[in-house]
């Protein structure tokens, strides 16, 4: 390769934009030439911004689903950004229909931007990722005239090239052999299909149930992979990090299974009986930057914080499923390591401890595990402690690691000025890795709700 002098222009693949004189001769294709130069610009804006969802595009079941028949998701509108920057606007909430078939649906290139996702086969049971992608067609209809038509129009065009979204089920099949967290998994979902289809209770199914799709959020947050980064951060260097892909959206776009075209939306269990779950956060991420460096992606980059926020975010939608589907007997029996695999770095859990209808027994839920014994915390210090938590790995309840817990001086304040009814008891945990909050400060804590020992 030839070395260039300084100051020389580099023109080769930069936006062409048309030039507009006076005199030229305009036609549909500097027009076209034009708008796809505009496109690029945004494009290039968009990988700017990073990729992910920026609002809206959250993922529940819809309540048209049935039993044994059509399942039925309903996503709300929204916006986001995807690996090749394109923007993805939803503008209505829609009922998307999770239709089984052999063949999925042919699928439209995006408008200025070919994105074609992978033909897959679709049959439950099995774990599948809804995603987002760019879609495109035609609207309208405008007269168009020939040179010789005298200025009438003689026949007609669309009017409209309009980009809009589309939705697709990307299968994700988890490793049977070996060891680690997929095969894991893989048994653990065969347990379940084999209690479904024997017509067990959902309290039966339930520890199981939630195991999985606890299990499956990790795979998704790449914990296995991000344990040993500690170990050897050297590894893959000098040529690129270990750590430059890791879990499994990761592993599906590498397998092709899903395209840079796609966004993720939520991942779900589906046996015949029904989708068992609807996960958002395992999954759905706000708008991911590229790491400055590539050789150093996980201190240098913003995904680790992300993924922390969506580590808590998950624990919490999945907690408070278990509070509406869990009799009264059943949650307050339940005890963290029969249905969860790991819990989030920082945590909020609703307890039942004055009111038993209203949450978790944490006596229970801790059962078990090493705790300190909660002690508070004013509410000045929760933001900071999200934001450092979220830069700290999970809680491996398989290791039985020190955690810490803290009731919230306001949070008990209110229950006890106002009764039990005013407030939900909430206690606060963390990785005990994260320093302990918890010391008494005289100048600032109320005498009664203060650690003084």
């Amino acid at each position: 390769m030839s070395p260039i002098s300084l100051l020389t222009p580099i023109l080769g693949g930069g936006i062409q934009n048309v030039n507009f004189v006076n005199g030229r001769v305009l036609t549909a294709a500097d027009l076209t030439a034009e708008r796809n130069a505009n496109l690029q610009r945004q494009r290039l804006l968009g990988n700017c911004a990073g990729e992910g969802i920026v609002s809206g595009l959250e993922v529940t079941l819809a309540g048209s689903s049935v039993s044994f028949g059509q399942q039925v998701a309903h996503v709300t509108a929204g916006l986001a950004v995807n690996r090749n920057g394109d923007v993805l606007q939803l503008p209505a909430d829609t009922d998307v229909a999770l239709a089984v078939s052999t063949q999925s649906a042919p699928a439209t290139s995006g408008l200025f931007a070919p994105c074609q996702p992978p033909q897959t086969q679709l049959s439950n049971p099995g774990v599948y990722i809804l995603t987002v992608l760019p879609a495109s067609g035609y609207q309208g209809q405008a007269p168009v005239t020939q040179l010789n038509s005298g200025g009438l129009a003689t026949t007609c065009t669309s009017q409209y090239a309009t980009a809009g979204v589309q939705f697709r089920l990307a299968p994700v099949t988890l490793a049977n052999t070996g060891t680690g967290l997929q095969p894991a998994l893989y048994a653990l979902a065969n347990q379940i299909l084999t209690q479904l289809n024997a017509n067990a209770s959902a309290s039966t199914v339930a520890p199981a149930l939630s195991q999985l799709r606890n299990g499956l959020a990790h795979v998704c947050f790449g914990t296995e992979a991000l344990a040993g980064y500690a170990a050897n951060p050297f590894a893959g260097l000098p040529q690129s990090s270990s750590l430059e892909t890791y879990g499994l959206v990761d592993e599906q776009r590498t397998s092709g299974l899903i395209t840079d075209c796609e966004v993720p939306l939520a991942i779900m269990y589906w046996s015949p009986q029904g989708v068992q779950f609807v996960d958002m956060w395992s999954v759905r991420r706000s708008l991911i930057p590229a790491p400055p460096s590539e050789y150093w992606p996980l201190p240098s980059g913003g995904r680790r914080a992300a993924e922390g926020l969506a580590m808590f975010l998950q624990f919490q939608d999945h907690a408070s499923s278990l509070l509406s589907a869990l009799d009264i007997t059943t949650l307050a029996s339940v005890a963290a390591v029969n249905y969860f695999l790991y819990l989030p770095p920082v945590g909020l859990l609703q307890t039942g401890n004055v009111t038993p209808s209203a949450g978790f027994d944490y006596l229970q839920f801790f059962s078990g595990r090493t705790y300190r014994s909660p002690v508070f915390i004013e509410g000045a210090r929760i933001a900071g402690i999200f934001r450092t938590a979220f830069l700290y790995p999970p809680i491996d309840l398989s290791k039985n690691e020190l955690l810490w817990a803290y009731q919230v001086r306001e949070n008990q304040q209110l229950i006890d000025n106002n009764g039990a009814g005013a407030a939900p008891l909430y206690l606060l945990f963390t990785n005990g890795q994260i320093p302990f909050q918890g010391e008494a400060r005289y100048d600032l804590n109320y005498f009664n709700y203060a650690n003084y020992f």
